[in-house]
């Protein structure tokens, strides 16, 4: 099955860190919340148990030790190859094995109206003043690992969904990484070369009798209201990263659907929140996908149950 095999080169893929850094990955992919590793085995059971795509694109798994990793399977490295790449190269790795078995690549189906996330026509809320905001690059494939891909047997707009989806899932993760560490100097954050210059953005607060409508129309904007939220709520996002819904369409526009839950500290659930994205790959920069338009709902848990207010 995909996932015996997956696991288990993620298996040989730990054993060559060592185990402190292996507590680290730990402590970074949950946040240092109640969950901690201090033995090998509680380490690699935790990272296990986490996606291929966010285990390996964790700011705390070194690009020098994935490379090393890929190399002596087989991969032959490109110049300038970027942590992406590597994700992508192990993705192939993984379908290259003898007991790897496709799943059925599926798009799934998303409603052109949403009434949380209804992008905003009119233009009539008061604008922020200007930040800088990220671009996320969907880099090109790396050379196969092994002959085993048979890419002729797979039609061009088969391997392009497959590209497209490893990229949406390392999108997802990367951006509420650079979110969340957006203001903290020097992080690595967004900016807006993550944007196009004239990306929107309709953003709803909703917290017990309190309701905030933001509406922005360029990049900078959009940076400083997302600023403003992180700093005046003190909230850390995090993604639900196992459903994450996205559509193509025909005019080359994907639609990228995600939702998760805010946090306020160490173990303090204090709302949940869903974000659309309208992604689009910059024409006169290759294979670099920029944020064309982001509407982002944020709901306090007193409206889901009892319990903290925005």
């Amino acid at each position: 099955m995909a996932y015996d095999c997956e696991k288990r080169l993620l298996k040989q893929f730990l054993d060559g860190i060592e185990t402190n850094e292996l507590c680290k990955i730990v402590r970074s992919i949950y946040h240092g919340g109640g969950i901690s590793a201090n033995t090998r085995e509680d380490a690699e059971l935790l990272l296990l148990s986490q996606p291929t795509v966010r285990l390996l694109s964790n700011k705390k798994v070194q690009i020098t030790t994935l490379l090393k990793f890929l190399i002596s399977k087989g991969l032959i490295p490109t110049t300038n190859m970027t942590k992406a790449d590597l994700c992508l190269a192990f993705k192939s790795l993984i379908e290259s094995q003898p007991d790897y078995i496709r799943p059925p690549v599926q798009l799934i189906q998303m409603s052109g109206s949403n009434n949380m996330l209804e992008v905003s026509q009119n233009n009539n809320m008061m604008h922020t003043q200007p930040y800088q905001a990220a671009a996320v690059q969907l880099m090109p494939m790396p050379t196969p690992i092994t002959s085993a891909l048979e890419p002729n047997t797979k039609s061009r707009k088969d391997r392009d969904n497959e590209l497209l989806e490893e990229f949406i899932s390392i999108f997802a993760k990367h951006f509420y990484d650079l979110l969340n560490d957006l203001g903290n100097p020097g992080k690595n954050q967004l900016d807006c070369h993550h944007f196009y210059e004239n990306c929107t953005m309709s953003l709803k607060i909703l917290g017990g009798k309190d309701e905030i409508y933001e509406t922005c129309e360029d990049s900078t904007s959009t940076l400083q209201c997302l600023l403003g939220i992180k700093k005046n709520h003190l909230l850390f996002f995090s993604p639900h990263l196992g459903d994450v819904k996205w559509k193509k369409e025909s005019h080359g526009l994907v639609k990228v659907h995600i939702g998760g839950t805010l946090h306020q500290g160490v173990g303090r659930i204090v709302g949940m929140f869903e974000q659309q994205f309208i992604l689009r790959e910059d024409p006169q920069a290759e294979n670099t996908w920029k944020i064309l338009n982001t509407n982002f709902m944020m709901k306090s848990m007193d409206l889901i149950t009892t319990g903290t207010t925005l």
